[in-house]
């Protein structure tokens, strides 16, 4: 499954960066995540529950490694989430780029979903990657908001 698109955050590109590296940042943003923790360096792992059609709620264990750093422009991301129900794997390469006062961030993941979560088919489970992953990226916006707010000029 390639999910793949760009989102614009109000936000300095070394602001956004900063955050999307931060472990407590992304476990308050990403839906459905109980815990993010950062096990080393590049490597995070934590839980992730998620409910798709009639599996009212998944966990998964989430191993995340990042590679390819381009600081604070461009990294990959290695992607393994494992659980009862089946599991996701597959890798992501995020951007980051200037756009005026703002940031623009471009995302291409290429995902494998197997086990019985893979039976809801291919399209209910694209249809809620992209949800859970725009509500991710608003939530993440939001905080960076916060964060700019509370910061001296």
């Amino acid at each position: 499954m390639i999910v793949e698109g760009t989102y614009t955050f109000a936000a300095p590109r070394e602001a956004v960066w900063a955050a999307l590296l931060d472990p407590d940042v992304v476990a308050r943003t990403l839906p459905g995540s109980s815990r993010i923790t950062q096990t080393g360096d590049d490597r995070y792992e934590g839980t992730l529950r998620i409910g798709i059609g009639p599996i009212a709620s998944a966990e998964f264990d989430l191993v995340i490694a990042l590679a390819e750093k381009q600081i604070p422009s461009r990294y990959r991301m290695e992607i393994d989430g494992r659980g009862a129900l089946g599991y996701t794997r597959g890798t992501a390469i995020v951007d980051l780029t200037d756009s005026g006062d703002s940031t623009a961030l471009r995302y291409q993941a290429d995902m494998t979903v197997g086990g019985a979560i893979a039976v809801m088919g291919q399209g209910l489970l694209d249809r809620v990657s992209r949800l859970l992953l725009n509500r991710g990226l608003d939530a993440m916006s939001a905080e960076l908001a916060r964060r700019l707010a509370k910061s001296p000029p």
